[in-house]
C-alpha cells in the first residue's frame, strides 16, 4: 500500500497516523517510505485513523456594515454593507473599500472556510478620547490585535477624514497552529476641505466669536427651497426652518471664529449660523477629492432672533418681552440668543446692536 503526500505538501508527520491491528496483520508491522522506493506487496488489511489537524487558513468572506436591522419595521432598517475592492475570493488576500458616509464606525465580520481555525485583527490604537495613538514620530499610527470570532460582528472605530487611512489586518491560524494567512482591508475616505473665518462684532471685547457651520445636501434642500424665490417675503421666513427640518452635518468654529473642516465630496449647501443672527448661506457649492473651498471672512449680524431672515419690529418686540432678563432667571437659556454681545444680560446694548442692523436680510451667495 502506497501514500501520495498532496501538492505542495512538503512535510509529512509519521505521528499523524495510528495503526489498528488484527489477526491478519503482518508480524512485521508497516512501513512509510518518503521516497516511494520500496513497496509492501503482503495482502494485509491496515486501517488507519488519520489525525491530521487541518492546515486551512482561509476565510470563507470578509462582511464591512454600519447600521441596525429592524426586523419588526425594515424600512426603519439602517443597515448597510460597504462594497469590497476587489470582490471578495478566499485567495486574495487585499482589499479596499471607498467611503462616503458620514459614519464613526463599522462592524466587521470575517467567516472562515475551516471552523477550527481561530482568528486576531490588528485596528488602529486609541486613547481613552477614542483619538490614535501615534509612535514617536508622530507619524505612524499604533496598532492592537484584538480576537475576531467566526461570523460574529466586531465594532471597529474608523480613522476620520483627513487622518490616515484605516488598515484592518486579519491574521488566520489554521487548526495545526502553524499555517496562517494574512488579508488585508483599507477603508479609503476621500474628502475635501472648507476653511474660512466668522467675526461678530458684539462680541470683540470678549475675543470670542464662536459659531455654528451646518453642511446640508444640496440634492435634499432643493426638496423644500426654491433659491430662485426668495425675494418673496413667506419663502424667506420659512428658510430658516425649512432647512433645519433636514439632516445637516453640524460644526462649532474655534473660539476666534476659524474653521477647517474636512468633508465628503459632493455639493452642499452652507449655512453660517448663530443664535440671533440673520444665517449666511453659500448654495450649490461643489467639491471634489483634494478641493479647498476657502469662504474668507465673514461677519454675521446681530438681531435676528426669530431666524426669519429679516431683523425687524418683531425682533426688537421680543427683546423687548425680555428687557434685563439676566443669568440669574431660570429662563435665561431660554432666551439666551437675544444676547447678542454675550454680556449676560438682555438690556438696551442688545436692543442697540439690533437697532444698528434694522432691516437687514440674511444673504445667500
Amino acid at each position: 500500500m502506497s501514500f501520495q503526500m498532496l501538492e505542495g505538501v512538503d512535510v509529512f508527520d509519521v505521528s499523524w497516523f495510528s495503526l489498528v491491528g488484527g489477526s491478519s496483520s503482518p508480524e512485521t508491522g508497516i512501513q512509510i517510505d518518503y521516497t516511494m522506493a520500496r513497496h509492501y506487496t503482503a495482502q494485509s488489511t491496515f486501517r488507519f485513523t488519520d489525525m491530521t489537524a487541518s492546515k486551512d487558513a482561509n476565510l470563507s468572506n470578509i462582511v464591512l456594515s454600519n447600521g441596525e436591522i429592524n426586523e419588526d419595521d425594515p424600512s426603519e432598517s439602517t443597515y448597510k454593507e460597504y462594497t469590497l475592492t476587489p470582490t471578495f475570493d478566499k485567495d486574495t488576500t487585499s482589499y479596499e473599500i471607498e467611503l462616503l458616509d458620514y459614519i464613526d464606525d463599522m462592524d466587521l465580520t470575517a467567516t472562515q472556510s475551516d471552523e477550527n481555525a481561530t482568528m486576531k485583527v490588528k485596528v488602529p490604537k486609541r486613547d481613552d478620547d477614542d483619538k490614535l495613538v501615534y509612535e514617536d514620530d508622530e507619524t505612524t499610527i499604533v496598532y492592537e490585535e484584538k480576537t475576531l470570532t467566526d461570523g460574529v460582528p466586531l465594532n471597529v472605530i474608523i480613522n476620520k477624514l483627513g487622518e490616515p487611512d484605516t488598515v484592518l489586518t486579519i491574521t488566520v491560524t489554521a487548526e495545526d497552529a502553524k499555517t496562517t494567512k494574512e488579508y488585508t482591508v483599507t477603508i479609503k475616505r476621500p474628502f475635501a476641505t472648507i476653511k474660512g473665518s466668522i467675526y461678530t462684532a458684539p462680541t470683540a471685547a470678549l475675543e470670542r466669536y464662536t459659531s455654528n457651520i451646518k453642511l446640508y445636501n444640496s440634492s435634499d434642500v432643493a426638496t423644500v427651497v426654491n433659491w430662485s424665490n426668495l425675494s418673496n417675503e413667506e419663502e424667506r421666513a420659512n428658510l430658516h426652518s425649512n432647512m433645519t427640518s433636514l439632516d445637516s452635518i453640524d460644526f462649532v468654529t474655534n473660539d476666534d471664529g476659524t474653521y477647517e473642516i474636512y468633508v465628503i465630496p459632493r455639493q452642499y449647501d452652507i449655512v453660517l449660523d448663530k443664535g440671533g443672527y440673520l444665517d449666511h448661506i453659500y448654495k450649490e457649492r461643489t467639491l471634489e477629492e483634494g478641493d479647498v473651498l476657502d469662504l474668507g471672512l465673514y461677519e454675521l449680524l446681530g438681531g435676528d432672533v426669530d431666524k426669519d431672515g429679516l431683523i425687524d419690529l418683531t425682533d426688537s418686540s421680543l427683546i423687548n418681552s425680555q428687557y434685563l432678563l439676566d443669568q440669574t432667571s431660570s429662563d435665561f437659556d431660554t432666551y439666551v440668543h437675544y444676547d447678542f454681545n454675550e454680556d449676560l444680560i438682555i438690556d438696551l446694548t442688545d436692543l442697540s446692536i439690533l437697532n444698528s442692523n434694522y432691516l437687514c436680510e440674511l444673504e445667500v451667495e
